[in-house]
């Protein structure tokens, strides 16, 4: 490990994020019909998080195609 600032994290971040959708979003499914999804990469929120926050968290994964979202509520 080397320590980087956290720009560079977050812009390591965003382009292995960028990288994996580009090389796995689903646009169709076999019948042609338009599913977009992203089921390589999932999003876990926190449970502890206001209702605001978790619907924003919600919108923002599923706008990116991601399928699989959970909470930590259920550990």
């Amino acid at each position: 490990f080397a320590p980087i600032t956290w720009e560079d994290a977050l812009d390591r971040i965003a382009r292995a994020l960028k990288d994996d959708r580009d090389a796995n979003f689903l646009q169709t499914n076999e019948a042609g019909v338009p599913v977009n999804r992203w089921t390589t990469t999932g999003f876990l929120m926190c449970s502890s998080s206001s209702n605001e926050s978790s619907y924003l968290t919600v919108k923002v994964a599923r706008g990116l195609g991601m399928v699989g979202i959970d909470t930590q509520a259920r550990v």
